[in-house]
């Protein structure tokens, strides 16, 4: 599989952020997926590929591959608005201090009774699947074909 660039990785970040459907505990049922998805930014916390991945090229596969990333990446989050947009931020520290602080902002709207996310610009939109969703945990699931191989990718934030 071929690696992605950081502008690919971060969009499918955000693409896989906006999609959720379980429910956490008690605590979280008064409160709609709207309110839970945008209560604050979300910092990735694993990068997951199934069938496993050669991520940094060094010809050995690997699941997940958060741990490949560098330090200033780990940092950067995804925040939710309740005006439908989503914006990518750098974080604390950036990988190249010229870099813009924001990354991306695009449009997000949950889909088939909010159990997907649907992230981009009208008409080219992508899609994820939302796993979990609670005050701290969001998971998502994206299922892309590569060279005929069909991959899923989930993605798991907190907060």
């Amino acid at each position: 599989m071929t690696r992605f660039t950081k502008k690919a990785a971060m969009f499918i970040l955000s693409v896989a952020v906006m999609a959720g459907c379980k429910k956490d505990d008690n605590k979280n049922s008064s409160k709609s997926k709207t309110e839970l998805l945008t209560s604050g930014s979300w910092k990735q916390t694993s990068i997951y590929f199934t069938p496993a991945v050669d991520w940094d090229l060094d010809g050995h596969t690997e699941n997940e591959v958060i741990n490949l990333y560098p330090p200033c990446s780990k940092d950067d989050l995804l925040t939710f608005k309740t005006n439908g947009t989503a914006v990518s931020d750098e974080g604390a520290s950036k990988c190249d201090p010229s870099d813009p602080q924001v990354i991306e902002t695009t449009n997000w709207k949950f889909s088939d009774n909010e159990t997907k996310i649907m992230i981009g610009d009208p008409g080219a939109e992508e899609t994820a699947q939302l796993l979990e969703l609670s005050s701290t945990v969001l998971k998502v699931k994206i299922t892309m074909v590569e060279a005929g191989v069909t991959y899923t990718e989930t993605l798991t934030f907190g907060h």
